[in-house]
């Protein structure tokens, strides 16, 4: 199975996917945004893109990696954000037309809310994220990206049990801090 978290730069996607990965026995955690990173490495500067999802081979390179790591014993959980609905075709509904179990969660919140987080991980409102977060929250209003779980008001711990839920899985229960 893979989760995919959705929602705006700064929403808490990361968070929580490692909030799900500590809760998913032998759950791996995939990060789209080092295959961009590679790519801007390794492609010419003349044919670089402001947004690598704007890059076809990022999404095919994802796509390929995400077949590969999809096993039966295996939870694959990506945090990325992903609003252009044809490139959520692409990578999404490809891997869903191949047999793949797929389940796509979009965490929102109040721009307040994401800018606070954001400043909270020290990015200004000026950061590339920072700069879109009115934009991409307005795209995931798009039918593609339902199944919302608004974070405004709810811990970390309720997050990953809320997308635990939707994606009917069972999650450990939370470790608790140490008591020394």
């Amino acid at each position: 199975m893979i989760i995919w978290i959705n929602g705006t730069f700064g929403v808490g996607k990361t968070t929580a996917a490692r909030g799900l990965q500590k809760r998913i026995k032998g759950s791996h955690l995939f990060d789209p945004e080092l295959t961009g990173q590679l790519l801007r490495r390794q492609l010419p500067q003349e044919n670089r893109i402001d947004d690598f999802q704007d890059e076809p081979l990022w999404r095919r390179l994802n796509l390929l990696l995400l077949e590969q790591l999809d096993q039966t014993a295996t939870v694959v959980i990506v945090p990325m954000t992903l609003t252009n609905p044809d490139y959520f075709e692409e990578i999404v509904g490809i891997l869903r037309t191949k047999g793949h179990q797929v389940r796509h969660v979009t965490l929102m919140a109040s721009p307040e809310t994401v800018r606070r987080r954001l400043r909270s991980r020290f990015e200004r409102g000026q950061s590339w994220g920072g700069k879109q977060v009115e934009t991409r929250l307005r795209e995931l209003k798009h039918p593609f990206f339902l199944n919302h779980v608004d974070t405004d008001g709810m811990s970390k711990h309720q997050i990953v049990d809320v997308i635990g839920l939707l994606c009917d899985i069972r999650l450990l229960p939370p470790r608790r801090p140490r008591q020394d």
